[in-house]
């Protein structure tokens, strides 16, 4: 069974390899552009066929750079990047040789990093279910206590497991609501599935981002230090650390993501204060806010705020 699955996935990485960009950039594509076009990837995974892999129109994509000194391999669904899986090297040593889907003459030899191995096995598996008329509202996302790792599921097939060589969107760390995003864009992008609330198995609070009530942009800025356990406008102690803000008009409690529109860095926070009341500012953060997006040295800048439910 191994061997069979190896020669198909062998078969697979030849077809998708073959859209992989040739460059060598530094950083990848932006998320608010279009994945490396593909006109076809091979969907069919762990099966060995006579004749060339049945090919269909690509909804999931890859694309291959170099992220501080390591192969990285973006994931990307209908052009939205889902996550990153990390290589140990630049590049492929000496001698080996990656072929592509366009033919030509066989590699002397091919060689597929894990991180290209999961990426591959991903990608074509999501092309699949997609074919297959896969039903997104199926797929789950679980929280795996024992071996403490969040493991996506297409009903009981398991699909992915985040794990120290997978990086999220915008390089944040792992939590429910990451786990949730991730699913949920799958679900979103393969069948318009409406968005999972919570993770299985797991004891957090409820976290997911929900639908988005209000879209605003303005510019931010950030107070802490100055504050720090002094008492909101809604009677609780400040804490300069904790994911907060403060707004002018909006109901305490409101939950809003806040975007660094120079970075593209998001951060969800809970208004629990009024503010800010220098005239040209929409959201005061606070510093724990602040530096999840890139804005303390900067103090102040323009970022979208999405009201979310």
């Amino acid at each position: 069974m191994k061997k069979t699955l190896y020669i198909g996935l062998t078969t697979t990485a030849l077809a998708v390899f073959g859209m992989f960009s040739d460059s060598r950039a530094n950083t990848p594509a932006p998320a608010t552009t279009s994945a490396p076009e593909a006109a076809v990837v091979a969907s069919k995974v762990g099966e060995r066929q006579a004749t060339a892999p049945i090919a269909t129109r690509a909804i999931a994509t890859l694309h291959r750079y170099e992220k501080q000194g390591r192969e990285a391999i973006t994931v990307y669904l209908r052009g939205i990047p889902i996550l990153t899986f990390m290589g140990t090297n630049a590049a492929q040593p000496a001698g080996v040789k990656v072929a592509t889907a366009s033919g030509g003459a066989p590699p002397e030899q091919t060689t597929l990093s894990d991180a290209a191995q999961q990426a591959t096995i991903l990608t074509a598996r999501l092309n699949q279910l997609h074919e297959q008329g896969f039903d997104a509202n199926l797929v789950r996302v679980r929280w795996d206590g024992q071996q403490q790792r969040y493991r996506i599921y297409a009903d009981k097939e398991h699909l992915l497991t985040l794990n120290n060589q997978i990086l999220l969107p915008q390089n944040q760390q792992r939590s429910d609501e990451h786990a949730l995003r991730i699913a949920n864009l799958i679900r979103r992008q393969l069948g318009n599935a409406p968005a999972l609330t919570s993770v299985d198995g797991s004891e957090n609070t409820v976290v997911a981002v929900g639908p988005i009530r209000m879209q605003v942009t303005g510019m931010a800025s950030w107070y802490g230090p100055g504050f720090h356990g002094a008492r909101t406008a809604n009677g609780e102690r400040f804490n300069q650390d904790a994911m907060t803000a403060a707004h002018k008009t909006l109901p305490f409690g409101t939950r809003v993501r806040v975007t660094n529109l120079h970075n593209g860095r998001s951060v969800i926070v809970r208004i629990n204060d009024r503010g800010p009341f220098t005239p040209g500012r929409e959201i005061d953060l606070s510093r724990g806010a602040a530096a999840a997006i890139g804005l303390i040295g900067a103090g102040v800048g323009p970022v979208r705020i999405d009201v979310l439910q």
